[in-house]
């Protein structure tokens, strides 16, 4: 069974990623003859940018490196609690751990999502995030 969006990925993003594909190079920080496919990084970065009305986007290689560049970004650090649902994926919690910070599981509903009651129960002074989290 096909997971949610593929029905988003068409003969155009095929085209595309095969072209970055056949080109060798895989990620935008190789060698300077790397244009291309640099110049499309920077475009994709532009774009996401100005689609969300923002000065600036970082693109990165993995849910997971997004998860430690948002910890980052946000000032995440020692002491710091991060409540996050006991139903994610280990890089959620990984990307608390690896700040330094201090996960604090909360139960999840039916919709297997955050329990907004047991979220308002587990928020403290140190409380300094709430990481929301979809596993479908």
């Amino acid at each position: 069974m096909p997971g949610p969006g593929s029905y988003l990925i068409g003969e155009e993003e095929k085209q595309a990623l095969l072209e970055v594909i056949e080109s060798g190079w895989l990620y935008r920080y190789a060698e300077p003859m790397a244009t291309s496919f640099t110049a499309r990084v920077l475009k994709l970065e532009e774009e996401f940018a100005r689609y969300h009305g923002v000065e600036r986007s970082v693109a990165v290689n993995s849910g997971t490196a997004a998860l430690f560049v948002g910890m980052a970004a946000l000032g995440i650090g020692p002491g710091d609690e991060v409540i996050v649902p006991g139903y994610t994926f280990i890089a959620s919690i990984g990307s608390i751990v690896y700040s330094r910070a201090i996960p604090v599981l909360a139960e999840i509903d039916e919709s297997l999502t955050l329990d907004p009651a047991d979220v308002r129960r587990k928020i403290t002074p140190r409380t300094r995030a709430i990481m929301l989290v979809h596993m479908l």
